[in-house]
């Protein structure tokens, strides 16, 4: 009896040994197999010395602690000075109100501020662009139009996030440039397995570990799309926090974030933007500043997964109706020249000759790598375009039509407004001025109105002459009794502005249906709100003439 219960204790401990064994030669293949593969250097020719000189790496769509990112700005330039790069570009979210802080170099990096403006149709970066004198916010059509009017670059981003609130919706605004890829939009779309793979191979190799999570974006279509008649400047965005889960686009802290997973280094080793400056940088962080964003916005930059291979280097550019490419790439790439969307050229050599002929629009080039990940796979480099004929016009946003210099006589306002905001209303021959004051309490929703009642009149836009004391904007709104509003936003200073707003310009300012005929419309308003207007801030505004267009 003993001897069969000691017996039973040895296979029982066997089997349980045996067990672990397998636990661990298991877990052990699962973390070799998840350790991805190092990344290859690139050898640089002699003859690339001179563009190499002018080409600089950065990270561009960077957070800190002053919005949703853990570290400050330099805890973010000492990680990107480990990481190789040259500048950082860092958006923490805001309103465009701020002023942003001074070029400066810290650690060797000259680390330059920007802004991420949220909208009600994404998230839109704004570079290069002095503080707003009022909040930027609202529908997109608005940002847009203001971050032009200020002088900024805007780029829309994360365009294919998963994360609906921080998608980009609109495919008809004039917007400066896109997010080809946004790292926070590749891990969110990816399989519980794939994520928990990376997890394990970010512990050995970090930046590699990130780059198999990346996939060739929806996003270079869309690109392609908008930019059939005039250069959209396409970006690498990093959407670096220096850890995931934590404010904004998250609304918590998570345990990624506390651990600062994936780090600022790893985020900035994955992939980088390079920009090709006129001459190298100087040390002088205002002019190389100016350098930087001047490349930007003339689509002097490129992109490359360093994860996979670096450095990358890239000539691209126009002799007569001839394309010429050349590239510093790993061996066995494949040099691709697309045209409008659609590959015309491939080669594995370095250097791609395209006759363009009388073909117009724009040609950019990628390269690909035979092991690259993804499904289908990313690109290794990614160009911007060269447009070989003369680019269309950038198309006009908001409503302002010539001023003829006449009023028409005004209508009868009265005032509507939220309890803890003040109105007052003066009514000349000139006509109605309209001065407010908005309450101080933003959860509140403070609000002041000039509204006017309609009698089923029958009309196709709204024709408003406005001035106000303060640059700002306005909300030019149709209403219909126990429907809802529909509304535009309007930009409003001291000049005298006319616009014109068609019926078909109105959206939903609550269910989302669509306008009812001008027919069904009981009330136009004009209100002023804490979307543009700063809660506690007063003013006056003017209408000048309301006149409904047929």
């Amino acid at each position: 009896m003993i001897e069969e219960k000691q017996t039973a204790i040895f296979n029982l401990k066997s089997a349980i040994l045996i067990a672990l064994g397998a636990l661990v030669a298991a877990g052990a293949i699962l973390f070799l197999v998840s350790v991805p593969a190092r990344t290859v250097p690139v050898f640089i020719a002699r003859g690339w010395t001179e563009l190499a000189s002018r080409t600089v790496a950065g990270a561009y769509h960077v957070h800190s602690t002053r919005s949703d990112g853990n570290g400050d700005v330099a805890t973010i330039a000492a990680a990107a000075a480990r990481a190789g790069l040259k500048f950082v570009i860092i958006t923490d979210h805001g309103d465009g109100t701020r002023s942003l802080d001074r070029p400066a170099y810290l650690d060797g990096v000259l680390c330059l501020d920007a802004v991420e403006i949220s909208t009600d149709d994404g998230h839109y970066v704004a570079l290069d662009m002095p503080p707003s004198p009022y909040p930027l916010g609202g529908t997109a059509s608005a940002v847009v139009e203001d971050v032009a009017r200020l002088g900024g670059f805007g780029i829309a981003a994360h365009p294919d996030s998963p994360k609906a609130a921080l998608r980009w919706t609109d495919e008809h605004l004039p917007v400066d440039g896109i997010e080809w890829v946004n790292a926070d939009s590749e891990w969110r779309d990816e399989t519980r397995t794939a994520l928990a793979r990376a997890a394990l191979g970010y512990f050995v190799r970090p930046s590699e570990a990130l780059s198999e999570l990346l996939d060739r974006p929806a996003a270079l279509q869309r690109w392609d799309r908008w930019s059939a008649s005039r250069p959209i400047v396409a970006l690498a965005g990093a959407d670096a926090h220096g850890g995931i889960g934590r404010g904004t686009e998250e609304g918590s802290a998570g345990v990624l974030a506390r651990l600062g997973i994936p780090s600022y280094e790893a985020a900035f080793r994955t992939f980088s933007n390079r920009v090709i400056l006129d001459r190298p940088l100087t040390g002088d962080p205002a002019v190389d500043a100016r350098g930087v964003f001047a490349a930007i916005r003339r689509g002097s930059v490129f992109t490359v997964v360093d994860a996979l291979a670096t450095p990358g280097l890239l000539d691209f550019h126009r002799d007569g109706s001839t394309l010429v490419t050349r590239v510093a790439a790993p061996p066995r790439a494949q040099l691709v020249m697309i045209h409008q969307g659609t590959e015309v050229a491939r080669t594995s050599g370095p250097e791609l000759r395209w006759e363009s002929g009388g073909d117009g629009g724009p040609y950019r080039v990628e390269v690909h790598l035979s092991d690259a990940p993804g499904t289908p796979p990313v690109p290794w480099l990614v160009s911007n375009e060269l447009f070989t004929s003369l680019a269309g016009p950038k198309p006009r946003i908001g409503f302002e039509v010539p001023w003829t210099g006449s009023f028409s006589a005004p209508v009868p306002w009265r005032i509507e407004k939220e309890p803890s905001s003040s109105g007052e209303l003066e009514t000349t021959s000139a006509g109605a001025t309209l001065t407010y004051g908005l309450g101080q309490d933003r959860q509140n929703s403070p609000f002041v109105a000039l509204a006017t009642d309609l009698r089923g009149e029958s009309f196709s836009a709204i024709e408003a002459a406005l001035s106000s004391s303060r640059p700002t904007r306005v909300s030019i709104q149709g209403r219909a009794d126990g429907t809802g509003r529909w509304g535009s936003s309007v930009f409003v200073d001291s000049s005298n502005r006319l616009v014109r707003i068609p019926l078909s310009a109105l959206r939903s300012m609550e269910h989302g249906g669509p306008i009812p005929p001008s027919t069904s419309l009981t009330s136009i308003l004009i209100v002023i709100d804490s979307t543009n207007t700063p809660p506690g801030a007063s003013g006056r505004l003017t209408v000048r003439s309301l006149r409904l267009v047929p």
